[in-house]
């Protein structure tokens, strides 16, 4: 578990473009210019660009105040006014600030008394250049973390989106997708990749689009379908290449990481990744360094990364088709898309969208849809979902002729469906259910009775549609629905 929470918590340089996107810089506290200089040179060194330096402590207070504050490193032994009276003032105005301890005293005393002013780490002179960013990287982590937790918390107890028309493509009244609205803007700003998952159709490239838009970033939303690219294919595309890099490279090509450069890299079919691959993602999202092909000169990237995936990467974990560490690296922040069969509530609102949409393409007028259309559309599961629906009414549409909407071209295909293998009215292919007793068997007459009630509950008491589910003409369930109630009489 130890190791599990250290991958989660462990901070890579992507940490800068929240920085820089917040415009809240990391203070640099201490009277020794030559320290001073090291710790610029440090920070600079992964990204980090907005600081300020004071030599003299006194300026720290009122410079937050005015210009907000990521990070203080903070010397301990400073003239005027000591580090342990800005760290006790610190902690007391602004908590939200980690503060990192720097100094030549080594007596643990010191040491206790700064933790338990609330200081997040203490670090003594000469400080090794390594050890000073992993301390610092890990503050920042937390920070954005706790950030995080905390805009999530309020989103939920509000109700309410900040920016409503991010998400006003997506077409949904469902309870599910309004509390991923409220996660995404919660999570929008931060640098952290979010892994996206779901069935094939519900919309993943759509939910990025909105978590870019939602982030206000000021780069671009740059997609790529990353199944079938090979090693080469992959680095050549994300990372791209110098002049002379191999046969026929005759020109210098920008990566689509570049190109993503503060804004939102969508990598769709994450799961078919090969290991080599894997690897060289693994380090992007890690380090935040990537090289292109034919140079050893690294890059850094200021692109934030949301991958999808309809694949089940716990499995392949299990299977060895997927790396545990990259796992770990994307799922900072994840997103499941609910299939449309769980949010039925959203139909009328995605018939009304497509038909405006296909009788505009299609220079139609748009039909007057009968009650019966949702009806029998909800006794169908659209292992396809939202896309499968699209597609549906787009070429139910094309055969209309006149104003009356032709629910012909819909009974036709879900029969084909229900025809077809692994396909049934109520569930996506991948669910098999099963109908299983405990207790006293039934006999064939309470099984009987019990799927002609479930058939015309779905159904909503339609005799014509729950007979087309039972698979039996509807004069035979007619007929033995008298027989049940001259039973009862």
């Amino acid at each position: 578990m130890f190791n599990l929470l250290k991958m989660h918590f462990e901070v890579h340089s992507l940490v800068v473009v929240s920085m820089k996107q917040k415009r809240t810089p990391v203070y640099l506290v201490d009277d020794e210019q030559v320290a001073l200089a090291l710790y610029k040179t440090v920070l600079e060194r992964h990204g980090i660009t907005d600081l300020l330096l004071f030599p003299e402590a006194e300026e720290v207070l009122p410079q937050i105040s005015r210009t907000g504050c990521s990070l203080i490193l903070l010397d301990l032994h400073m003239p005027h006014v000591s580090g342990q009276e800005i760290l006790k003032q610190v902690k007391i105005d602004y908590p939200e600030i980690p503060v990192i301890v720097i100094t030549a005293d080594e007596a643990v005393d010191t040491a206790v008394d700064c933790m338990k002013l609330g200081a997040f780490d203490y670090l003594t002179k000469p400080v090794e250049r390594n050890r000073l960013w992993a301390s610092v990287r890990h503050a920042l982590e937390i920070a954005e973390l706790q950030r995080e937790v905390g805009s999530l918390s309020r989103r939920i107890k509000s109700g309410k989106l900040t920016n409503p028309d991010a998400f006003a493509e997506i077409i949904t009244d469902s309870e599910s997708m309004k509390s991923i609205f409220g996660y995404i803007e919660a999570v929008a700003a931060s640098p952290k990749p979010i892994l996206v998952t779901g069935e094939s159709g519900t919309g993943k490239e759509l939910i990025a689009k909105v978590i870019h838009s939602a982030s206000l970033r000021k780069g671009p939303f740059v997609p790529v379908n990353v199944s079938g690219l090979d090693d080469t294919m992959f680095s050549d595309t994300l990372f791209g290449h110098t002049r002379g890099a191999y046969t026929g490279a005759d020109s210098e090509r920008k990566g689509l990481v570049e190109k993503a450069s503060d804004g939102t890299l969508f990598l769709d079919e994450i799961g078919d990744l090969t290991q080599n691959s894997q690897v060289k993602l693994l380090r992007l999202l890690q380090e935040g360094e990537y090289y292109p092909l034919g140079t050893d000169q690294v890059r850094l990237s200021t692109a934030r990364v949301v991958a999808a995936t309809n694949a089940d990467l716990q499995d392949k974990q299990e299977q060895g088709a997927f790396r545990k560490d990259l796992f770990f690296r994307l799922i900072a922040h994840h997103i499941e898309v609910p299939p449309l069969r769980e949010r039925f509530e959203d139909l009328p609102l995605l018939v009304d969208h497509f038909l405006d949409r296909a009788a505009a393409e299609l220079k139609k007028s748009k039909p007057t849809v009968p009650k019966e259309l949702y009806i029998l559309l909800e006794t169908y599961g659209f292992p396809g979902n939202v896309r499968e629906v699209q597609s549906l009414l787009f070429d139910t549409l094309s055969t209309q002729k006149g104003d009356a909407f032709p629910l012909a071209p819909i009974k036709n295909y879900l029969d084909k469906r229900r025809g077809s293998v692994g396909a049934n009215l109520s569930a996506a292919p991948s669910i098999h259910p099963r109908i299983s007793f405990s207790g006293m068997f039934p006999t064939l007459l309470e099984v009987e009775d019990f799927l002609i009630a479930e058939a015309l509950k779905k159904t909503h008491g339609n005799q014509s549609l729950a007979a087309q589910l039972l698979g039996v003409n509807q004069s035979t369930l007619s007929r033995r629905q008298k027989q049940k109630k001259g039973t009862l009489e």
